[in-house]
């Protein structure tokens, strides 16, 4: 007894000596940890002895710069203010030179920002923002051009959109009236069956731009200044300046890896789509070797949504519900849709829109702007975001304006950040998690949880004839966007010669798409469609239109599975009828990526959502699962064999070039004189 007890008495003791033993342990730690500190701060120091300096410049500039940039936000948001009345539209005729003065001045504060920060060491610079902000903003795209340069590409750029928009083919046998390619000629598209009237404006419209060259030369231009604006950021090859805010060598690499892992799919659609339209036009269909003529193609494409089509739906007798009465009948008003699309963000636990933002930051796009196809347009000034908004009332406006408010709420977050870092992480990323959230919006599970429709989903039968109409809006498109940007890239790199510009158009169409003219081709002509010009905007390209498809069903796919909607193997919960409104733990995932803003390199952003680095066709061909599945039994049913002979040549008739001249050359002497001249 006597030991245990004084045991028990030395017990304070022991525990005393303990702790003094472990405060002498973490003070030596906390001495090792200052120590190594200094240590590593005097190597950096050694290493790059001027690395304060730099980093005292580069805070100067960006100071500046960012008082700078508050100015013109507050003009862009008065202008927004006094331009719109709520109810109405801009005031057309005042709005062109105010944009116009706020865009140059914009232009020339980034430029010059550019120039100072170019001279800064970036890997000198310890902080990791810091060296984001001067790493982003030390290289510009067009904007890097001298002024005489930018103000060329800007008139090449409107004048190659107005080949889009312009009167000048002549109706059919009668040329007193002209139709435009858009809307015109497409609405034509749109109701015909007659091949010969598809023929006709495919090549009519081509006709009139290969006249005195016009679309060819203003291409070439336009590629020429492209590759000034590279060889002023320092890159010999152009098309590192065409995906500069991707940081990732050979970039069009990885976008093509998708291409062709989705392929299977698309060569499915494709023979599927190529019986259907041999049985509509017969033998006057000139389709060799398992390709699809362009203007059928686009045909096609024209009709997803249609009700008359020149192909046949899986199950033609159980078609989709009209949904239009009861979206009226619902919500009655464009505003209510921006609501209840504001809802679906609010329900992730994302921002609130407030009164005030319909009050002050919404306006309706006036009757005077009202196009075909009008869309609504998304302003950043920040800490403010504000909207335009489309007054149509449809399914299709429905989604689009899910889209829209995934930019507003992005905007908002990124509002929060410093200069240099308050955008997306690469081009197309914001438009990838809004595509996530048009993806949901047209499910049937939340057109039920709208009231729109009454059933959690469609029956098997309508959901097929759904995915299918779907498949032929995205699977169709992901190609012809890659080939447009593909072609673009290849010319701008050389791999494509001047004196070759229609056959190389050619050999991508096919190579990627199945796709061949409707007609033998030459040299003389210039064929690219009319989205081929859209997208040669930097501003909003065909890199970004198929980054966007791309990152949207890879979002899509990570959001559902985070909100338990998607469950690979139920059939109870597939990926095509996923809706994770409400779900707090992918609007986490969300909010995260869009808080970030440009602080972090996308792919480190895209891992926090799918746990990927890598851009992927895994979420399209999950998402279309079921429909390749149907078409691989309904091809072989009907013994038709998926995929076309990669062959263009009988397509193309050689021509003698007498005037051969090489893009390369004549860069490389404009920009000797521009030198000579400084």
């Amino acid at each position: 007894m006597s030991w245990r007890h004084s045991r028990q008495d030395l017990l304070p003791y022991v525990i005393c000596h303990y702790f003094i033993v472990l405060l002498t342990f973490l003070y030596l730690l906390n001495c090792a940890t200052k120590a190594f500190a200094l240590t590593n701060t005097t190597t950096q120091q050694t290493k790059y002895p001027h690395a304060a300096i730099y980093e005292a410049h580069a805070i100067e500039y960006l100071n500046k710069s960012s008082t700078l940039m508050q100015s013109i936000w507050t003009r862009r948001r008065n202008s927004f203010f006094s331009l719109t009345t709520k109810g109405r539209g801009y005031n057309v005729v005042n709005q062109a030179p105010i944009k116009q003065e706020i865009e140059n001045d914009y232009r020339h504060l980034v430029r010059e920002l550019a120039i100072n920060l170019s001279t800064i060491p970036v890997m000198q610079l310890q902080d990791p923002i810091l060296r984001r902000r001067v790493k982003r903003l030390a290289k510009l795209q067009l904007y890097g051009l001298s002024d005489e340069d930018y103000e060329e590409a800007k008139n090449l750029l409107h004048t190659m959109q107005t080949f889009i928009t312009t009167r000048m083919v002549c109706s059919l046998g009668d040329c007193q009236q002209t139709l435009s390619m858009v809307p015109s000629i497409l609405n034509h598209v749109v109701r015909t069956k007659n091949l010969a009237d598809l023929e006709y404006f495919w090549r009519e419209w081509r006709s009139v731009l290969a006249d005195r060259d016009r679309a060819k030369s203003a291409f070439i231009s336009y590629v020429r200044l492209l590759r000034l604006a590279a060889y002023y950021n320092g890159h010999i090859t152009p098309s590192r300046t065409w995906y500069l805010y991707y940081d990732t060598d050979n970039f069009q690499r990885e976008l093509e890896d998708v291409v062709w892992e989705i392929m299977p799919l698309y060569q499915e659609l494709h023979a599927y789509l190529l019986k259907c339209v041999r049985s509509t036009y017969g033998e006057k269909l000139n389709a060799n070797e398992g390709a699809i003529p362009a203007h059928v193609l686009e045909q096609i494409i024209r009709q997803a949504w249609s009700s008359r089509t020149v192909f046949r739906t899986p199950y033609p007798k159980n078609q989709l519900p009209t949904v239009k009465q009861r979206l009226e009948e619902i919500l009655v008003t464009t505003v209510k849709i921006i609501k209840k699309s504001a809802e679906f963000f609010e329900s992730l636990g994302l921002n609130h829109m407030s009164d005030s933002f319909y009050d002050r930051f919404s306006r309706r796009i006036g009757d005077e702007e009202l196009g075909p196809d009008c869309r609504a347009e998304v302003f950043y000034f920040p800490p403010d975001a504000a909207l335009r908004y489309c007054p149509k009332l449809d399914y299709k406006k429905l989604m689009q304006i899910h889209g829209n408010m995934a930019e507003l709420q992005y905007n908002i977050y990124r509002g929060r950040l410093p200069f240099g870092v308050d955008s997306e992480p690469c081009p197309g990323f914001a438009s990838g998690i809004g595509e996530a959230a048009v993806i949901a919006s047209g499910t049937p599970r939340h057109l039920n949880q709208l009231h729109i429709l009454f059933n959690h989903s469609l029956n098997e039968e309508q959901s097929m004839n759904r995915l299918f109409r779907m498949g032929i809006h995205t699977i169709l498109a992901i190609p012809q966007y890659f080939v447009n940007d593909k072609f673009l890239v290849d010319v701008m790199d050389g791999h494509i010669g001047a004196q070759d510009l229609n056959c190389g158009y050619w050999n991508l169409q096919n190579k990627y798409a199945g796709i061949v003219p409707p007609m033998r081709r030459n040299e003389k002509t210039f064929d690219p469609d009319f989205k081929f010009y859209r997208g040669l905007n930097p501003e909003k390209p065909n890199t970004v239109k198929l980054l966007s498809e791309i990152l949207g069903y890879q979002f899509y796919r990570a959001f559902c599975l985070a909100s338990e909607q998607y469950r690979p193997g139920d059939p109870e919960y597939p990926l095509h009828n996923c809706d994770f409104y409400g779900s707090t733990k992918a609007g986490d995932l969300m909010k995260q990526m869009m808080e970030a803003g440009a602080t972090k390199h996308w792919r480190d952003l895209m891992e926090i959502a799918t746990g990927e680095r890598k851009l992927s066709g895994k979420g399209v061909m999950e998402y279309f699962a079921p429909l390749y599945t149907w078409l691989k039994e309904e091809n072989k049913k009907n013994s038709v064999e998926p995929g076309w002979e990669s062959e263009t040549s009988e397509y193309m008739i050689p021509l003698i070039i007498t005037n051969i001249f090489i893009l390369t050359f004549q860069d490389v002497a404009r920009t000797i004189i521009h030198l000579l001249k400084k």
